[in-house]
């Protein structure tokens, strides 16, 4: 969310010199022939009394459907009444349209998609204005509403500021769908019997390919972590933190221990791009062989914003945006430009010897909701004591616990697919049969529930365990960031994303200290609140 998440609908705008190539007519054409089409679907009044499906194609056609269409399941073709228009945006037929669902790039419609058959239609349309229709928060304040990908808890009660597990976040369109592996960071020791529930908890259509558990056996005293690059390692030996300082002086108590206490700061009120540093130092390190650095972190809400700011300034050529980025690879290449430019957690160790500070590797994973436990190899370390800098975007990190630890070896959990799948308390053996076939998708709508079971094996082992999550997320376009449209904007967040994170800095303060509560209290409950009874 999410999102957070994410710059990638930035490239999108490269479109905008594509169009600015075509000839004055061209230029007309599209204009009269689409763009009034498209701006009168999406007007804010009474949007939500005009229903439509757009189906933008891969040879870049676009399909405007009204009021209703059917899909044949056998054959896969969706049929309506409409326009269609060819690349340039020329209106070339007007009546009853068939549509192969697998020449569709992304959807985007104002309708809710609730029936068994539209299911391959639902899984590739951007929902619009919907909002409204369901009664969701954040109509005074929209870049705050919640976002997020999936949310896994292990208690299926917690609905809090935190998740044990948030899945691919990143994968904001079909074509970026992967994968996801988050540290469940299960410290007594594990049952047989193990579960845990995935949520969707804000205005998003989750599509999940997979779900499994992760494990590895551990003895009294071991702990096993996940490197940013999904590498495991076995590891024994924790040594504390003994001081940390900041912009803001000592810091230790809040980096010290494993408490939800997070270390995090305001951005620059100038430059969203400042950078900020910090510096640790562990006394008492008895064996400096083979160490590596533990960091549990998370996001703040500035890229939650800067997602939410980019999806405002599509306005109503969203489905236009996406439907660029499913069909050409090039801007899939490019699609993580802004988010390079505010950078990870950069950690660097002092070679006494050497006196400087040397290299290591860093740590980033995008989403503000669940709390990543990982760990990187450190390089050249020596004597008892370890001095770390970590140099950051000020603003963009909370950071809740920093430790040492002496890694044995790497080694490779086993895997586990789900015994069973409760939808909100009933077993649902569609659900688990969409997630063990390879080729089917588990469709989540706002206020859905999983809870999927797994079976350890019974050995009376102790197993550390991490969640493995694959597939996509579409945001849903709500009708109060259709005002906001700017492409200005959403270009020069691309072609000069340094620039705009400098404008856009005091804009960012005016959301920041409210932003948090705000993000919070949109975040559906699933125990309240069904897609299906709204």
């Amino acid at each position: 969310m999410t999102k957070n998440i994410l710059f990638s609908l930035l490239a999108f705008v490269i479109c905008i010199l594509t169009l600015q190539t075509c000839s004055p007519n061209k230029i007309y054409d599209f204009r009269s022939n689409y763009k009034d089409a498209n701006t009168l679907i999406h007007e804010t009044n009474a949007l939500e009394a005009k229903p439509f499906l757009k189906a933008h194609l891969k040879n870049g056609d676009v399909c405007i459907l009204r009021d209703s269409w059917v899909v044949d399941t056998v054959t896969n073709v969706l049929t309506g009444n409409g326009i269609r228009y060819d690349f340039n945006r020329i209106k070339i037929f007007e009546g009853s349209i068939s549509i192969p669902i697998d020449s569709v790039a992304i959807f985007e419609t104002n309708k809710k998609l609730d029936n068994p058959e539209q299911g391959r239609v639902t899984a590739l349309s951007i929902l619009t204005g919907l909002n409204v229709i369901l009664g969701i928060y954040c109509i005074t304040t929209p870049k705050a509403c919640f976002g997020s990908c999936p949310t896994f808890y292990i208690n299926e009660n917690d609905n809090f500021h935190y998740a044990d597990a948030e899945g691919f976040t990143n994968a904001i369109s079909p074509s970026m769908e992967y994968f996801d592996i988050d540290a469940l960071n299960n410290t007594t020791p594990t049952q047989t019997d193990f579960s845990i529930t995935m949520k969707n908890e804000a205005l998003e259509t989750h599509c999940v390919n997979d779900v499994k558990l992760l494990a590895y056996p551990r003895k009294k005293g071991q702990r096993i972590y996940q490197s940013p690059t999904n590498e495991f390692y076995l590891c024994e030996n924790n040594y504390q933190l003994s001081n940390a300082t900041g912009n803001e002086g000592e810091i230790t108590s809040l980096l010290k221990f494993e408490d939800r206490q997070e270390r995090f700061s305001f951005s620059d009120e100038n430059n969203l791009c400042s950078e900020e540093e910090i510096i640790l130092t562990f006394d008492n390190v008895k064996n400096s062989n083979d160490l590596g650095l533990i960091l549990n972190f998370r996001q703040t809400l500035m890229t939650t914003y800067l997602f939410y700011s980019a999806m405002g300034y599509m306005g109503d050529e969203v489905g236009d945006m996406f439907a660029l980025l499913e069909t050409d690879s090039s801007l899939r290449k490019n699609f993580d430009a802004t988010t390079k430019v505010l950078g990870g957690i950069k950690i660097y160790m002092w070679n006494e010897k050497q006196n400087t500070w040397e290299t290591q590797a860093d740590f980033y994973e995008t989403g503000p909701i669940a709390v990543n436990k990982q760990l990187i190899p450190l390089s050249n370390s020596s004597g008892t004591q370890v001095k770390l800098k970590i140099v950051l975007n000020k603003g963009l990190w909370r950071m809740d616990y920093i430790a040492l630890t002496n890694i044995k070896k790497q080694v490779k959990p086993i895997e586990l697919a789900p015994s069973s799948i409760l939808n909100k308390g009933k077993l649902d053996n569609t659900a688990l049969a969409e997630i063990i076939r390879p080729d089917k998708y588990l469709i989540s709508m706002p206020g859905s529930e999983y809870k999927f079971n797994f079976t350890l094996p019974n050995d009376n082992t102790d197993y550390e365990l991490f969640l493995y999550s694959k597939g996509y997320y579409l945001e849903w376009m709500r009708e109060h960031w259709l005002k906001d449209k700017d492409m200005l904007k959403l270009k020069q967040m691309v072609d000069n994303p340094r620039k705009y994170l400098r404008d856009e800095a005091k804009s960012y303060k005016l959301y920041e200290t409210t932003m948090e509560q705000e993000f919070w209290n949109s975040k559906i409950n699933t125990k309240t609140f069904s897609y299906d009874e709204n």
